[in-house]
């Protein structure tokens, strides 16, 4: 309750508040201010206050009660706050039915969890861009003055989506596109996912893929490893990207499977021809075939 001052033989009581809600709307602050006293005093202090709070020492510091007589706030002995309703912090209001609304200032980060080391502490950061404005939100963990750390999501199992309430895989956007459990990106490709469907054309797929200058490169990123491919803004139009800045695989696949399906088809082709020529060539070889032509005939 207090601390004992040796050299005045006194004791400190610590404050506390009890807040009612009462008629009219008013407040009622049962209140025990900080003072010294002696030793009769503090035993007299700590009877009265046990009787005005009706609670023990240790107890709640600060309790707040709506006209019912329900709690609707407190802070506990250690320094716990239990709130009833929402909690608004730095300068928030309502926000639907959230439980907690945090305002943000502009240039500043919004909540960051942190080790709590004395030095260097790892801070995971939850909030609006630090910037002159709020334009993304950001989330991303760091040990301040040493390095990014990793950031996991649901490491122990379960599925990550990107646009979807639903994910069936380990991470699976909303347009249908997934990673399987086996590592393996599947575009989407249903049926229902399209529209304007056409077929490609031998000739646009023979045109695409003459356009096509495969490479050699490495990225910038990561220069230690080489890497074959295209450069996206230099491939034709037909697998193009709208910023030129990518490129999906499948279209290339596509244009390579048209070429196939003609090239295969010329094989065909020119396969049962060469067995027609094989033919007449083994007939023309053949010496009963050859005596049987050359024996005179009664017309």
């Amino acid at each position: 309750m207090g601390n004992r001052n040796p050299s005045h033989g006194r004791a400190l009581i610590t404050t506390r508040y009890y807040v009612k809600k009462g008629e009219g709307a008013m407040e009622k602050v049962r209140l025990i201010n900080q003072f010294q006293l002696g030793l009769r005093g503090l035993l007299l202090a700590t009877f009265m206050c046990l009787v005005m709070t009706g609670t023990a020492l240790g107890a709640d510091k600060l309790i707040v009660e709506n006209g019912s007589g329900t709690t609707t706030f407190k802070v506990g002995d250690s320094g716990t706050i239990t709130s009833a309703s929402s909690l608004f912090a730095n300068g928030a209001s309502a926000w639907g039915e959230a439980p907690f609304v945090l305002g943000q200032n502009v240039g500043h980060r919004g909540i960051v969890i942190t080790d709590k080391a004395s030095s260097n502490q790892k801070n995971i950061y939850i909030g609006w861009n630090a910037g002159s404005s709020h334009d993304y939100a950001e989330i991303f963990a760091l040990q301040e003055g040493v390095a990014w750390k990793n950031l996991v999501f649901a490491p122990s199992g379960g599925n990550v989506g990107i646009g979807t309430t639903s994910p069936s895989y380990p991470l699976q956007m909303g347009s249908g596109a997934y990673v399987s459990s086996g590592g393996v990106w599947t575009d989407a490709s249903s049926r229902e996912y399209k529209e304007d469907i056409k077929n490609l054309t031998t000739d646009e797929a023979m045109d695409a893929l003459k356009g096509l200058n495969p490479v050699k490169f490495s990225y910038r990123a990561s220069s230690d490893e080489q890497h074959v491919g295209f450069i996206a803004e230099d491939v034709p139009k037909l697998v193009a990207t709208k910023n030129r800045k990518g490129m999906s695989a499948m279209d290339v696949v596509a244009v390579l499977t048209k070429v196939v399906q003609k090239q295969q088809r010329t094989i065909a082709e020119l396969s049962r021809k060469v067995d027609k020529l094989e033919n007449r060539i083994k007939i023309q070889k053949d010496p009963l075939i050859l005596s049987y032509k050359m024996m005179p005939r009664n017309d």
